[in-house]
């Protein structure tokens, strides 16, 4: 009875030990494809604003050809990493303001965007 406990034990740690080992050799064969990945795509920052420069929280930011969808914060900021391997349009949206829509070639590393209300 005790010798069953103990080759439980073990069997489990056992068990344990080799799945830590394989998601850490998975992390590094992922984490080797990151400078990759960076090379194909740009970071985009930015604030939502009104007309007024008051910012506003919460707006849409949707890529229609991928399908993505991103927020603003509270203080409307956001944030996106976009593909260049295509000009893509980047579609901002929120209720009592006119959609916007640009070209994400326009985007620079920091783009401060204006919504007009309705």
């Amino acid at each position: 009875m005790v010798y069953e406990s103990i080759s439980f034990i073990f069997g489990a740690v056992k068990n344990i030990l080799f799945i830590l080992l394989f998601l850490t050799i998975s992390g590094i064969s992922f984490a080797g494809n990151s400078d990759k990945e960076n090379l194909n795509s740009k970071v985009v920052a930015g604030r939502i604003t009104d007309a007024y420069g008051e910012s506003i929280p919460g707006a849409k930011i949707f890529i229609p050809e991928t399908g993505e969808t991103f927020f603003a914060d509270m203080e409307g900021n956001f944030k996106l990493s976009l593909k260049t391997d295509k000009d893509y349009s980047v579609s901002i949206n929120t209720l009592g303001y006119e959609p916007l829509e640009v070209k994400a070639s326009h985007l620079t590393s920091f783009s401060d965007l204006s919504l007009k209300s309705l």
